[in-house]
């Protein structure tokens, strides 16, 4: 196909905010402003009789409801531009806070203004506040942890300001000098017949079947997926028993359906382990939690969990979901139990303090790893490695801190323990784990703040 190339200049004034209408989506006129809001979202999917948020602000609360609602609603190659946009807004007021009316139209203006595109899963380029397909790339191919078409990644928002391609940041602004390829009028794109109503998963089929060779029916199997399709599906064992079930086709079309949720909710389908951070050890902190309903089904809330909880972050950009659920270390290493066993919720774990360290390596110049309840000969008899060995009983502590406490725990104080020759670790370790956790929790809290 001949390619007619399409020059651009950088222009201001009315010029400037008329190519920007053209390539990036019409927001020129400012009597358009006070919509621009409303037309993103019916653009991303939602219908007329699906409940918006009133008012002059919008809430975390109000964009996590919005972002759930989204998620519910089917996925087409031309509503996943203009849904990546309006999830990318959701999240940045999921994490910053309220936004007021005009911030929020200032937010949808940086979309037109920066000429932000993104690649669909076809392997073409949309921009992504209007969805207008631009060019064809290459076919979406799994390529280093992310799906990729030369050098554009799905999932990621570009720049197509001054004739070229270039990727951005979490500002939407251009981050790196060099160009990935030039924008032109594809003629490919003018004479095919899309009209963007076919499911933007589907296109992600020949893809995850170079990863899915034969059906997954263990943990192990699961890693060969993208990190945060797995974290997701480990976490949900009700799904995880009906996706042993299906053919090899029905999880490659179930793991492409889940890819793109993803790729919208946190815009990325790749995934890392991070311990949730606070105030104080302990303290619950509010995020917006990802899970996985037993039909499939994906629902995004804010919950409130404990601080030093570990987590999968999705790593995409502003105020990315989290899975809180996580596989433990036996399943994930596909030992004997594991296969055609619904995966165990809770933080990871691992069978020694050794491989603890082996997987997260040091703790931080001048931290050192804690175990919030000990690693004792009789805790781990009692309880199991991994109840001790695992990222959520395992945090890092200044080292002043985790002398005071190994201190305080070698000491006599009959106040606590009621005894006048049990050490504190002596009595500590003949109580139950929870009540062994909320001690230690009590314990690091109280040697920060001097009082033991």
């Amino acid at each position: 196909m001949a390619r007619h190339r399409q020059l651009r200049e950088d222009t201001s004034g009315e010029d400037s905010r008329a190519m920007a209408g053209a390539v990036g989506g019409s927001l020129a006129h400012p009597d358009a402003r006070e919509d621009a809001w409303e037309k993103l979202l019916t653009d991303a999917g939602l219908d007329a009789r699906d409940e918006r948020p009133v008012g002059g602000v919008l809430t975390p609360t109000q964009a996590a409801r919005l972002m759930d609602v989204l998620l519910g609603k089917p996925v087409t190659l031309s509503t996943f531009p203009p849904r990546m946009a309006a999830g990318f807004i959701l999240r940045e007021v999921m994490e910053g806070g309220e936004v007021a009316r005009q911030e929020l139209l200032r937010r949808v203006e940086r979309f037109s203004r920066e000429q932000i595109a993104v690649l669909r899963p076809d392997g073409y380029l949309a921009w992504a506040l209007t969805g207008r397909t631009q060019q064809k790339v290459a076919p979406v191919e799994w390529q280093d942890g992310a799906f990729r078409a030369h050098g554009f990644e799905l999932g990621r928002f570009y720049s197509g300001k001054g004739g070229v391609f270039r990727a951005v940041d979490a500002q939407l602004q251009a981050s790196d000098w060099r160009p990935l390829a030039e924008v032109y009028d594809d003629a490919d794109v003018i004479s095919r017949t899309l009209d963007g109503a076919e499911d933007a998963f589907v296109e992600l089929y020949h893809a995850l079947g170079q990863l899915l060779t034969r059906p997954v029916d263990s943990i192990a199997g699961l890693s060969n997926l993208p990190a945060g399709v797995a974290a997701l599906i480990a976490a949900a064992p009700m799904y995880w028993e009906r996706f042993q079930s299906m053919t090899r086709g029905e999880q490659i079309r179930e793991v492409s359906r889940l890819t793109t949720g993803l790729l919208i909710t946190g815009g990325a389908a790749s995934a890392t382990t991070r311990t949730l951070k606070g105030m104080s050890l302990g303290a619950e902190v509010s995020v917006p939690v990802l899970s996985l309903s037993a039909e499939g089904a994906l629902v995004l809330e804010r919950v409130a969990a404990p601080a030093g909880r570990a987590a999968a972050v999705l790593s995409g950009g502003p105020g990315a979901a989290i899975i809180l659920q996580r596989v433990d270390d036996e399943a994930g290493s596909g030992g004997s139990d594991s296969h055609g066993t619904a995966p165990s919720s809770g933080p990871k774990g691992y069978s020694s303090f050794k491989s603890f360290k082996r997987a997260m390596g040091p703790a931080g110049e001048g931290k050192e790893w804690h175990h919030i309840v000990e690693q004792t000969e009789r805790n781990a008899a009692r309880f199991g490695p991994q109840a001790l060995h695992n990222s959520g009983n395992i945090v890092a502590l200044g080292k002043d801190i985790h002398s005071g406490v190994s201190s305080f725990y070698s000491s006599k104080r009959p106040r606590i323990t009621n005894s006048e020759s049990l050490t504190v670790r002596q009595w500590l370790s003949t109580q139950s784990l929870e009540a062994q956790r909320e001690f230690g929790l009590m314990a690091i809290q109280n040697v920060t703040r001097g009082i033991w």
